[in-house]
């Protein structure tokens, strides 16, 4: 089962990828799931220490970017990066701010 909205990138405007990319804890959010794949949703609430609530409002903003794709097993929920898909519409985006995430400040 998913999740009841993930974008078409091809409607994901380029305003509408950075504000994705725009909160520092959303930046986060990509960086773990760049380095750890596919990854259960608790655990990156409880590796950020943000709650459930505050979660789930940063990953329904990356999915209404095209960012992620979230995925229900059971009681179980997990989030991917759609980097292969999101370089296709916005080239070298993703790349390059994840070359560039030295001393993101989640608390900003």
């Amino acid at each position: 089962m998913r999740d009841a909205f993930h974008a078409e990138l091809a409607n994901v405007s380029l305003a509408a990828a950075m504000h994705g990319l725009s909160d520092p804890l959303r930046l986060r959010i990509v960086e773990l799931l760049a380095r750890q794949g596919e990854t259960e949703c608790s655990v990156i609430y409880n590796a950020l220490g943000i709650s459930k609530s505050n979660a789930s409002h940063h990953f329904r903003v990356l999915r209404e970017c095209g960012l992620i794709l979230r995925t229900h097993q059971g009681q179980q929920q997990s989030a991917r990066l759609r980097a292969e898909e999101f370089d296709e519409r916005f080239p070298g985006l993703l790349r390059a701010v994840l070359d560039n995430l030295d001393g993101v400040d989640s608390t900003a």
